[in-house]
């Protein structure tokens, strides 16, 4: 197994884990899914016989502070395109044997985004990328926690869970899974520190 918890601002990281740890309130559309964002989604884009991209099953979790449920809603559709931005383009996604995952961070601050490169064994396909032919999702599933001040969404923690199997000269089945914490900001959600663990699945 491999683990690396990484905060860009690990004051910010820990109040927020605080925060939707102790107060609760749920609601929501929560068991509506997101669609995985790139078409590909966990297979090579040579395969017309390949199967329909598996969608990640996005719910609501926790929510601390009084939000209104339209921007609950709201909030949970976008974290969960943010974390998808990074499973696809770090796992499931895109044509393989490869070796480059320059774009796996792109959703990340800089700081998280520097993380996440030293950690990029853990934080992507870049130990195998070059041995497997496909990728094939099992399992997707992002559950959004959010800290609202004032009526607005302050904060995020993405909890996930990613199973996926490979084709090729390595096939193995892995999980990975953890946390996620968001940030809002003009250009959308950003992921600014993570806690992760990647293993061989059963």
């Amino acid at each position: 197994m491999r683990t690396a918890p990484r905060r860009a601002s690990a004051i910010a990281a820990t109040l927020l884990s605080l925060a939707v740890a102790t107060t609760a309130c749920s609601g929501d559309d929560s068991s509506s899914p997101e669609g995985a964002a790139p078409s590909e989604g966990g297979t090579t884009a040579t395969d017309p016989d390949a199967p329909p991209p598996l969608a990640t099953k996005a719910t609501l979790g926790r929510v601390t502070g009084k939000l209104p449920k339209a921007k609950r809603s709201k909030v949970r559709k976008q974290v969960a395109r943010a974390v998808d931005g990074w499973i696809d383009a770090a796992y499931v996604a895109g044509d393989y044997p490869r070796n480059d995952f320059a774009n796996a961070w792109q959703g990340f601050t800089s700081g998280a985004a520097a993380d996440a490169r030293g950690d990029k064994r853990l934080m992507s396909n870049q130990g195998i990328g070059t041995k497997i032919s496909a990728v094939d999702a099992k399992t997707r599933k992002v559950t959004v926690d959010v800290l609202a001040v004032k009526g607005r969404p302050a904060g995020a923690t993405a909890r996930f869970v990613l199973r996926f199997a490979t084709s090729g000269d390595v096939q193995r089945k892995i999980v990975v899974r953890g946390r996620l914490f968001l940030t809002p900001g003009k250009d959308g959600w950003r992921i600014f520190g993570y806690d992760v663990t990647k293993a061989r699945g059963a």
